[in-house]
C-alpha cells in the first residue's frame, strides 16, 4: 500500500501545485482584466471629453457662420436699398430729361411753324 499511497500523495502534490499555480494564474488574468477594465473606462471618459468639446466647437462654429450670415444679408440689403436710391435719382434725372427733349421738340416745332407761317402773314400784310 505505501507505493499506491506515496503515488496518491505524489499526485495530491502535483494538483495542489496545480491549483496554486492556476490560482497564480487567475489573479494574474483578473489583474489585466481590471486594468483594461480601468483603461476602457478611462478612454470612453476621455472620448465623451473629445465629444462635448467637439459639440462646444460645433456650436461656436454654427453660431459664427449663423453671424456671418446676417452680417452678409444686412450689407446686401444696404446695397439694394443703395441700389434703388440711385435708381430713383437717376430715374428722375432721365424723366426730367425726357420732358426737356420733348419740350425742346415742342417748342421747334412752333418756332419752326411760326418762322414759315409768319412769312406768309407778312406778305399778306403787306
Amino acid at each position: 500500500m505505501a507505493p499506491t499511497s506515496d503515488r496518491i500523495e505524489q499526485a495530491i502534490e502535483k494538483l495542489t501545485g496545480v491549483s496554486v499555480e492556476l490560482k497564480q494564474m487567475l489573479a494574474v488574468h483578473e489583474l489585466r482584466l481590471s486594468q483594461q477594465e480601468k483603461t476602457s473606462d478611462n478612454l470612453q471618459i476621455v472620448v465623451e471629453k473629445r465629444r462635448e468639446e467637439l459639440d462646444s466647437h460645433l456650436v461656436k462654429v454654427y453660431d459664427t457662420m449663423r453671424d456671418q450670415d446676417e452680417k452678409i444679408l444686412k450689407e446686401v440689403k444696404s446695397i439694394r436699398e443703395e441700389h434703388n436710391v440711385h435708381y430713383a435719382l437717376l430715374n428722375d434725372k432721365i424723366t426730367g430729361l425726357q420732358k426737356f427733349i420733348w419740350i425742346a421738340i415742342g417748342g421747334g416745332i412752333v418756332i419752326t411753324w411760326a418762322l414759315s407761317n409768319a412769312v406768309n402773314y407778312l406778305r399778306v400784310l403787306h
